[in-house]
């Protein structure tokens, strides 16, 4: 290939990305921490490739946050829109959900296994997903 060859297809290879960047379609980084509160079963992240990114989060330098002992978090990019993860519960035997929190906040009408959770700007680049577990009552 000649130089002038070369220097032109660089040229439009370097135009393409930075009218790409122009167009919002740049790259953020989202933040996940999840636990289970209380104990009694697991959370873990649908996507067997994020279950090997995720880290302690009193272990990680992505943690931006004062996780409680036990609480994991993984780092993905995302658009300007937000980054989503689905999360599964899994609860002990003789255990079921009881609730899902969202920063903070219980997730209504959500006491299935999954949750997807969606981290925007908004949340500050930072989702904290957690899962409580309460016994199965026994019928009576």
């Amino acid at each position: 290939m000649s130089k002038n060859k070369a220097v032109i297809i660089l040229i439009v290879m370097l135009t393409f990305i930075l009218l790409f960047m122009l167009a919002g379609c740049k790259d953020y980084g989202y933040s996940f921490h999840y636990r289970v509160i209380g104990g009694n079963g697991e959370i873990e992240p649908e996507n067997s490739n994020f279950r090997t990114r995720a880290e302690l989060c009193n272990e990680s330098e992505f943690c931006e946050l004062n996780c409680p002992e036990g609480s994991y978090v993984i780092s993905l990019l995302g658009n300007r829109k937000g980054c989503t993860i689905i999360f599964l519960a899994i609860p002990d035997e003789g255990y079921q959900v009881k609730e899902w929190l969202y920063n903070g906040k219980v997730v209504e009408d959500n006491k299935t296994n999954t949750y997807t959770a969606n981290v925007t700007k908004k949340d500050n680049y930072n989702g904290v997903i957690e899962v409580v577990f309460e016994k199965i009552p026994e019928n009576e």
